[in-house]
Formats: structure tokens, sequence, C-alpha cells
């Protein structure tokens, strides 16, 4: 089977298609080197979770195209983009030219504009399996930059909440009630200029409500 698939080229070169998406990149489109941007490889691995792979293989393309190019590293970068699925186009080696080439099975002469245009059809095979779409199962996942927003934002979140009940406490502890003893009390009462009757009535009103310290060490006065 090798033999045979080394004996004959494919129909288009692999580097024709785009390493993430599949799709046929046109003489004209501008594209990219995998290997050359690694802002990419970066935004690839932590957007579909695996590691660019077979850059050493001939039979994988080395290209990608301005489209998935710029959406994973906008979405590495942070901003609201997202890519139409959630795995990429998976490659393999080739076993034959006729039933798993992807190379040879896809035929970008049948690539049209206009609304009645035919697609270009990608097939799913062994040899390249096709994207999955995002779904529940397989949402948009979040960009390193926004996870490390959210973790500055929570840490920050943290502290605030910590500040917050340290100050609750200092605020508890400054507004514990002060009851004065008698000595405060024949204080005050000077500092009023209350008459005795005035006096007797503020200390009968204190007592009442429990707001005057029971403490007997000093003997009552009221001038």
């Amino acid at each position: 089977m090798v033999n045979r698939m080394a004996s004959r080229s494919c129909k288009h070169p692999a580097d024709s298609f785009c390493y993430v998406c599949g799709e046929f990149l046109k003489t004209r489109a501008k594209k990219s080197s995998v290997q050359a941007s690694q802002r990419m490889c970066e935004a690839y691995k932590a957007y579909f979770g695996m590691p660019v792979g077979d850059q050493d293989k001939t039979w994988a393309p080395h290209f990608i195209c301005e489209n998935c190019k710029r959406t994973l590293e906008g979405w590495y970068r942070g901003e609201k983009r997202a890519m139409r699925f959630a795995i990429p186009r998976i490659w393999r080696e080739p076993t034959d030219h006729t039933s798993n080439c992807y190379f040879c099975m896809v035929d970008p002469s049948k690539r049209r504009s206009g609304k009645n245009a035919q697609p270009v059809v990608y097939p799913d095979i062994p040899s390249s399996i096709a994207q999955v779409p995002h779904s529940s199962e397989f949402p948009v996942p979040t960009p390193p930059a926004a996870k490390k927003q959210l973790r500055s934002y929570e840490s920050s979140q943290s502290d605030s909440e910590e500040n917050e009940a340290a100050d609750l406490t200092d605020t508890a502890a400054d507004r514990v009630p002060y009851f004065p003893n008698q000595h405060d009390l024949n204080d005050l009462i000077r500092d009023l200029g209350l008459t005795k009757s005035n006096a007797e009535l503020l200390t009968s009103r204190l007592k009442q409500w429990n707001l005057l310290d029971n403490c007997k060490s000093r003997k009552k006065t009221y001038f």
C-alpha cells in the first residue's frame, strides 16, 4: 500500500489546504506557515486542548488560512471570537488515492461563488477526520486572558470581603456600649448644671434602663 502511494502523487499537494479547517487555499489567498506562527500554535493548543502536530510529515498540511489564524489569535487575546468547531480537522497518513486520500478526493475546481453555486465537498475519512462543531457538550472555551482576569477579579473580591469583614469587626468593637459609673454620672451632672431633683431623675432613669454601672466604690454626690 505504501509503495502504491509513493508511486504516484496526489491530485493536489497537502499544502493547498488549511491545517486547521481543511479548506482549500486559493493560490492568491493569504496564508501563513504553521511552524512560523508561534502565537497561533499556542492558541491552537489552548482552544482545542491538543498541540499542533505532524509538521514533520509530508502528508500533512503546513499552512493555515487567514481566517483560522485571525480567529484563534483573537480569541487567545481575549476578543469575542470563536471557531466554528470545537475539534479541528485531524490528519492521518493516507492509505490510498481513491478512498482514503483527502488531497485526491477534494475537487477545488467546483469552488464557485454565487447564490446557486455548489459548495466544495470536504469528506470525512480515516486519513482526514472532519471537524466537530460546538455544542452543549463541546462549548466555546474560555481564553487564557479571560481566565487570568477572572482569577484577578476573584482575588480582589476575596481581599475586599476580608477587608470588609475586618472593618465590620473593628466597627463592632468600637460600638460596644459604655456604661457610666457613679463618678462619670457626677461629672455629667456638674457639666450640665442640673438641679438636685433633675439629677435624681436622671440617675433613676439610667438605673431603670440598666445603663448605669453598679459599681459602688464611690459615694453619690451631685454637686
